[in-house]
């Protein structure tokens, strides 16, 4: 079997009590055909000095102030020439065994553009703190629930292509923004089993310190993609929510209690 190359980005901006586990969780793969790409802002805290540790395991890195995280990940992936693209924030992992998975997958099934896989979250420690069941589907993301599990999702690179790649404009919601485009261009979604990476949440983190700007980015972007649902009345959406909740829900029961969780331990 031929596995596709696999491109993976890594963007990164004062992260080093972070960067190394990151960086590792991806080299220590050994998957064949991996290009990883670290693209840091100029960190001050000694982050240069890890990635120039791994530099010749690298394809490529640099460490220069940029125009912010969609912008170094969408550099990034102009410099990768991988069939198969992925994002890995700088304070993140990937599961042991994912790259193989997404690789022969992938390989099989050339008829699907994008997989993902359900995720753990964990504390600053890497202490598994629940683990998040994502569903992929537009009303789901309208309505109910707009998580996306970037950090266990990879798509062809001929699909990022169609759809104009990430917007740099934003700061929080570029995963949000990308994956609608990608649904509504027609991508053809699959989930794969088990537990593909582990998000880590802790003080520092942008979903902890800028969730104003997360949640006003997807009501300006679900305005944007998806008009008509923006539009509707209040009582309509939370009858729609309502709706899209339990079939999340019945799709993946354990989604349940894994929301149960994530209210307690976040």
């Amino acid at each position: 079997m031929i596995l596709p190359k696999i491109s993976i980005v890594t963007p990164s901006f004062n992260q080093a009590p972070f960067l190394e586990e990151t960086i590792q969780s991806v080299l220590s793969q050994e998957y064949p055909d991996l290009e990883y790409i670290v693209m840091d802002g100029g960190s001050t805290d000694g982050s240069t000095e890890i990635i120039r540790k791994y530099a010749d395991r690298l394809a490529d890195w640099k460490s220069a102030k940029d125009g912010g995280q969609a912008d170094a990940i969408r550099t990034g992936f102009t410099r990768a020439t991988g069939e198969i693209l992925c994002w890995l924030n700088s304070d993140d992992t990937i599961s042991p065994g994912t790259l193989r998975m997404v690789g022969e997958f992938f390989a099989t099934n050339p008829g699907v553009d994008l997989v993902y896989g359900d995720l753990n979250l964990v504390d600053a420690e890497g202490k598994r703190l629940y683990t998040a069941r994502p569903f992929l589907r537009l009303e789901i993301l309208a309505y109910e629930n707009a998580f996306i599990p970037q950090q266990g999702m990879f798509w062809r690179r001929s699909l990022y292509e169609r759809v104009g790649g990430l917007d740099p404009s934003l700061t929080f919601a570029m995963d949000f923004d990308l994956v609608v485009r990608f649904l509504l261009a027609g991508a053809r979604v699959r989930k794969l089993p088990g537990i593909l990476a582990n998000y880590r949440w802790h003080p520092a983190a942008k979903s902890s310190t800028l969730r104003y700007v997360m949640e006003k980015e997807i009501c300006e972007l679900v305005r944007r993609h998806l008009p008509a649902a923006a539009d509707e009345p209040a009582w309509r959406r939370f009858l729609k929510k309502m709706y899209y909740r339990g079939l999340r829900f019945g799709h993946e029961p354990r989604g349940l209690a894994s929301a149960l969780l994530s209210r307690r331990r976040t």
